[in-house]
């Protein structure tokens, strides 16, 4: 017999061995059934819910390790009792999601498996056990600062989402620094604050290992995260500065600068904290005239602000014309633009109604990126300042201007570029650039690239050209300590093959280096490819047929339209250097005196106007810096018997010493000024023995007929002008003007960085008023190959298009590189501008080219390509 209950008690029923009882086990299986359709149908609809709290939030809207984001969840059954399958180990787990959904920390992996059931009753609310998110991964490490989103999952099945910014600790390398710097329009008015980035080591610092942050602004007890810590680049060169954060406050606020877990690298000294009273009104700044917040040379910035009203309708007036003004201010914090200068606001009664929905727009003045001085500005970072003053509403943001074109006002010796060459290998040349400072402490790069490498051969071609040192952004700012401590740029390593195809022709070249800012600065170097190109010709030569001979002295240079001539006073004689192509990475100096082994030979393009032998450097026995001017070189047994070494290590040391003096002077006060270039250069050719030791000629006086004759039908022009017109050398017109000017046949007069010439004559006369004296104006030879690129965007422009250089190359059937030469230098004379027009670099003529063309019958009527 089977029983179903409790047989003693006599509450149920027994029946016999194989007797079924179908009925009960039936109503019994249903009842169960019945139990279970009943809890998944209570759990499908979420009458169980997992809620959570923040514990102790912190004023700021971001968390840190210092005050982490802790979590007190509760479980809240909503209706009817329930029965719940959990894991006792973990009740509750924590997962972590990035922005893009991806799980970075998995709470439920590290717990073990169990079971067990959880009843609730219907309304019963459970509190459970704070929970601490550690802002770490699962390896321990800390996260990027940034935004997650947080999941507390309950093992029973219900979950808790939410969303978190946090900043974590980040290591900004010891050697940056960061510095604050503060600008007003006035006392009283609103404080623009400028947070730059410093390099000051002779080294690139690689930002791509920071972890992100960003930095941590109070005002006036109001917190909020700023822009990222190291700005958006990648590198930081040597000496850049570079502004990464800016914000403008009312000048009685309380402010504070911070990057995560530091000491506050900026606290304003208000006395107190005073708090802003938030009014109905709030405003935004909108930038339009191109599609991003970056502009380049001829656009224009065209602005406006929008008031918007917080809640309802509100009514605002004003009681002046000035409603809405716009200032500007670079990285450096000056104010380049003020639309308040020189402004009468005149009284009006205006009343407008701002409503919730539809902002109220009040333009502002135009700006066209030139400063109160009317120069372009230079490229970088500006930040611009609306503000509706009335009502004290200020707001500021950030934009971008590129420029690629030489600068006018820039500062011309902003800093000097020297370099050295030296071979690392067979294949591998590297450049060492060091910039030392001129007169700005600043320098202001013009592309993303730092340098341009061109290879000139001897015909004076472009072969090669390429930039390099770049990054990804242009207005770069480097900072230039003084002279003691010249900023070193990172080395720059050549590969002279590439590809298994060497860049070069086997021969001879000058490797110039340009510096690509503001103001441009350059220096040329010889080079040989391959490296001991003609070295065993000239040795087999030098023991065949050329008698070697021995030079002790200093190599002065002596600046010449064709580069630098380097010279050396020895022996009574003057040498000219034609060049040491034998000698690798050697350079000739005027800090170094020594010993040289010489042949002579043909002069180099720079000392061709000179009359004077040239050789060419095959060995250097000794050489050493000039230590002071009583310094004497010591002898050199192998050079020649003791007695006629000294003998003439005495006399050489003493010529070398004056002459050093003297060129040394001549060059650094002639480089860029015209005034002292040509008076200069006749007194050293004189002192060299180069002029003024000749009779006259028949052609000497022709020359100086054609001179007198160019100078009549073209009064003013200037010295370089006039080498280039009359083809002459720079020692030649010098000595012809000298001339002239000694028989008051021409006089000349300053102009600028310029010295010009004129006809003496009744009319013109050095006592003429200066706006009566003539100057001609450009007049490029049409048919030369900048004449012809003019005449190229002259045709186009009048159609409406611009060329690019690829174009100009194909059409005028040469290379770009001797295209883009010569476009640099129509830029440089103002003649031609560069654009970006889509994703092309285009040109165009200026105004200035296009007066000149009109004018010009050769230009207007000449179809010369």
């Amino acid at each position: 017999m089977k029983c179903t209950a409790d047989l003693s008690k006599g509450n149920g029923s027994c029946f016999h061995m194989g007797e079924q009882p179908t009925g009960r086990w039936l109503v019994m299986a249903g009842l169960l059934v019945t139990s279970l359709f009943v809890g998944m149908v209570s759990a499908e609809e979420g009458e169980v819910a997992l809620t959570a709290d923040v514990l102790n939030a912190p004023d700021q809207p971001w968390f840190e390790p210092s005050q982490p984001l802790v979590l007190e969840p509760q479980l809240v059954n909503n209706g009817p009792d329930a029965s719940l399958s959990m894991n006792p180990a973990c009740p509750v787990v924590l997962n972590v999601y990035d922005t893009n959904g991806t799980m970075l920390v998995n709470g439920s992996a590290a717990c073990p498996q169990r079971e067990q059931g959880l009843d609730l009753f219907a309304g019963e609310r459970l509190d459970l056990d704070p929970v601490t998110w550690s802002m770490k991964d699962e390896a321990g490490e800390w996260l990027e600062s940034g935004t997650y989103t947080i999941e507390l999952l309950h093992t029973a099945g219900p979950s808790f989402t939410t969303q978190a910014t946090i900043q974590t600790p980040v290591i900004i390398p010891a050697d940056l620094t960061y510095s604050v710097q503060t600008t007003q329009r006035s006392e009283g008015e609103a404080v623009l604050h400028q947070v730059s980035l410093h390099n000051p080591t002779e080294k690139s610092v690689d930002l791509s290992n920071i972890l992100p942050c960003r930095f941590e602004v109070s005002v006036d007890n109001v917190h909020r995260l700023g822009a990222p810590c190291t700005g958006s680049v990648s590198n930081l060169m040597p000496g850049e500065v570079m502004q990464v954060e800016q914000f403008i406050a009312p000048a009685t606020s309380a402010v504070t600068v911070s990057t995560p877990g530091e000491t506050p690298l900026y606290t304003s000294d208000a006395p107190e904290s005073v708090t802003s009273k938030a009014g109905s009104l709030t405003m935004a700044l909108a930038l339009s005239g191109n599609e991003l917040p970056a502009f380049g040379p001829g656009e224009v910035m065209v602005s406006e602000v929008l008031l918007m009203s917080s809640n309802q309708a509100t009514q605002v007036e004003f009681t002046d014309a000035c409603k809405a003004e716009l200032w500007v201010v670079d990285d450096m914090g000056e104010i380049v633009f003020d639309s308040r200068l020189g402004k009468t606001c005149t009284p009006i009664d205006l009343e407008l109604t701002v409503s919730a929905d539809e902002p109220e727009r009040l333009s502002l003045p135009q700006w066209n990126f030139y400063d109160a001085q009317g120069c372009v500005v230079e490229p970088g970072t500006y930040t611009v300042i609306a503000e509706v003053p009335e009502h004290q509403l200020i707001i500021s943001d950030t934009i971008e201007f590129f420029s690629i074109e030489d600068n006018p006002c820039a500062t011309t010796d902003a800093a000097r570029l020297s370099a050295t060459l030296e071979w690392q290998d067979e294949q591998t040349v590297r450049l060492n650039a060091v910039a030392s400072t001129g007169e700005a402490p600043y320098l202001r790069m013009a592309q993303p690239c730092t340098f341009e490498v061109a290879f000139v051969n001897e015909d004076g071609n472009v072969v090669h050209v390429f930039q390099t040192l770049c990054d990804a952004y242009d207005g770069r700012k480097l900072f230039l300590p003084d002279a003691a401590q010249p900023l070193e740029f990172d080395n720059v390593d050549i590969s002279m093959v590439q590809e298994g195809t060497p860049l070069l022709p086997d021969g001879y070249y000058t490797l110039e280096l340009t510096m690509l800012s503001t103001s441009v600065s350059s220096v040329s170097l010889p080079v040989a490819w391959p490296a001991d190109h003609g070295q065993t010709t000239v040795d087999e030569a030098v023991s065949d047929d050329v008698e070697t001979f021995e030079l002790t002295g200093t190599w002065n240079g002596l600046l010449t339209e064709q580069g630098t001539c380097y010279v050396m006073e020895a022996d009574d004689q003057t040498y000219l250097l034609s060049s040491a192509r034998t000698l690798g990475s050697w350079q000739p100096s005027a800090q170094n005196q020594g010993v040289y082994v010489v042949v002579e030979t043909d002069p180099s393009p720079a000392c061709n106007g000179y009359v004077a032998p040239s050789v060419e450097v095959i060995e250097v026995q000794m050489e050493q810096p000039i230590t002071s001017e009583a310094s004497v070189l010591d002898p050199v047994v192998e050079a020649a018997p003791p007695s006629t070494v000294e003998s003439n290590i005495v006399v050489s040391a003493a010529v070398m010493v004056v002459t050093a003096s003297l060129l040394s002077l001549l060059v650094a006060v002639t480089i860029t000024n015209e005034g002292l270039r040509w008076p200069a250069t006749a007194a050293g050719l004189w002192f060299l023995g180069l002029i003024g030791k000749t009779h006259e000629t028949t052609d000497g006086r022709y020359q100086r007929g054609r001179l007198m004759g160019y100078l009549t039908a073209n009064p003013g022009c200037h010295f370089r002008a006039l080498m280039s017109a009359l083809d002459m050398s720079n020692g030649q017109i010098t000595h012809h003007l000298r001339i002239l000017e000694a028989e008051e046949h021409v006089w000349r007069k300053g102009d600028g960085r310029l010295v010009r010439f004129y006809p003496l004559t009744s009319q013109l006369h050095p006592n003429t008023n200066e706006e009566d004296l003539p100057v001609p104006p450009l007049s490029p030879d049409p048919k030369s190959l900048q004449g012809k690129i003019l005449n190229l965007l002259d045709q186009d422009g009048g159609l409406g298009q611009f060329p690019t250089q690829a174009e100009l190359a194909s059409r005028l059937e040469k290379s770009q590189q001797l295209i883009s030469h010569h476009l640099r230098t129509l830029q440089k004379y103002g003649l031609v501008e560069r654009r970006k027009m889509g994703v092309k670099n285009r040109y165009k003529l200026t105004r200035e080219a296009v007066f000149l063309l009109e004018t010009n019958d050769d230009f207007a009527h000449g179809d010369l390509v």
